[in-house]
């Protein structure tokens, strides 16, 4: 008697995983909107890359953590190069990573069975923003020392884990030279490693679960090499596009952290300014409380929208108006942050 099939063998006719992840792809995964998610994975193969060259000279002491910044950006041959690609790389990833996260929420293509893809992705989304944070502070300048005392406060101020999260990072009640090794160490160990298994699992699940049916797509072309030289041209488009950036904008560095003068522009990086506005605009316990809120509702939205949805809510046309509505509040609250 032979024995019973596997799941993947019932679905795919295949006894080999690898088989079943390299299967045929549905054709619109070639139209624009819909490689958004490859993009951010390209980008972080170039955070990685630049980031292991930075660690060559970087070095996470606050005596001479800026030194190595300015030597980097000044005196090591094509360093403000490298370090400018970094830089853009993960701002662009973050972009990038948002552009994905509208075009799956306004086609809701996290409907069943796509909670887990959403899940999953959205955990990707927070621990890239905790990428740029890190990175960010690691710079050691005025702008992100203060920057990096503004957060850790911040953070603080939040119920049950607020204070031993800020003692953790900061390492005691205040930023210190402890404060910038501890997130040395989170920059360049533990989250691209988190990061980089949450990739795989995304893409993981992704594969398994399938993508979601999309009007108009009807045919269907293989994983190599139709798919990857689509994405090998996009990726050398991405580059030629930092490389651009980084010429026309290369690298800059303010002055040094000083603990007894406090920055004039102590904003955090664009990604975190609306969130930065809105916990300055509102009282704390609200904003905060509204924030940690808002991020759970984000992470389990694909279920929220299946219970709407069976109680007769029109979900497409609602979906539509939050997003626009969300879009609309980030980029005001950007605005004002940049006035202000």
């Amino acid at each position: 008697m032979e024995s019973a099939a596997s799941p993947v063998e019932r679905r795919t006719g295949s006894k080999n995983w690898i088989d079943y992840i390299q299967k045929d792809l549905p054709e619109h995964l070639d139209w624009w909107p819909y490689t958004l998610g490859a993009i951010p994975l390209t980008l972080f193969g170039l955070l990685v890359t630049t980031g292991l060259l930075l660690t060559f000279y970087y070095v996470p002491s606050p005596d001479q953590a800026y030194e190595s910044v300015e030597q980097i950006t000044h005196e090591v041959y094509l360093g403000w190069f490298v370090r400018g690609v970094h830089k853009f790389s993960v701002d662009l990833m973050i972009l990038f990573l948002l552009f994905h996260v509208i075009r799956v929420f306004l086609t809701r293509a996290y409907r069943t069975p796509g909670e887990l893809k959403w899940v999953s992705g959205s955990i990707v989304f927070f621990v890239t923003l905790g990428m740029g944070f890190t990175g960010y502070s690691l710079v050691y300048d005025n702008v992100s020392y203060w920057g990096m005392t503004v957060v850790t406060s911040m953070l603080g101020n939040l119920p049950v884990v607020g204070l031993p999260l800020m003692y953790l990072l900061r390492g005691g009640e205040e930023v210190s030279g402890g404060t910038l090794l501890r997130l040395y160490d989170l920059h360049t160990k533990l989250l691209p490693v988190l990061l980089g298994g949450l990739v795989l699992g995304h893409v993981i699940i992704v594969r398994l679960k399938g993508f979601a049916e999309v009007k108009g797509s009807r045919g269907f072309h293989p994983f190599y090499p139709e798919h990857t030289l689509v994405m090998g041209a996009i990726a050398v488009g991405l580059l030629v596009l930092i490389v651009d950036l980084v010429m026309i904008f290369p690298p800059t560095l303010g002055p040094p952290a000083n603990t007894q003068e406090v920055a004039s522009d102590v904003s955090p990086p664009w990604y975190f300014s609306a969130a930065y506005m809105w916990i300055t605009l509102l009282p704390g316990p609200l904003s905060l409380w509204s924030l940690m809120g808002g991020a759970g509702l984000f992470v389990v939205y694909p279920f929220l929208d299946r219970v709407l949805l069976e109680r007769g809510w029109p979900m497409p046309f609602v979906n539509v108006v939050v997003g626009v509505l969300a879009v609309l509040v980030f980029v005001a609250l950007m605005v004002l942050d940049v006035r202000m």
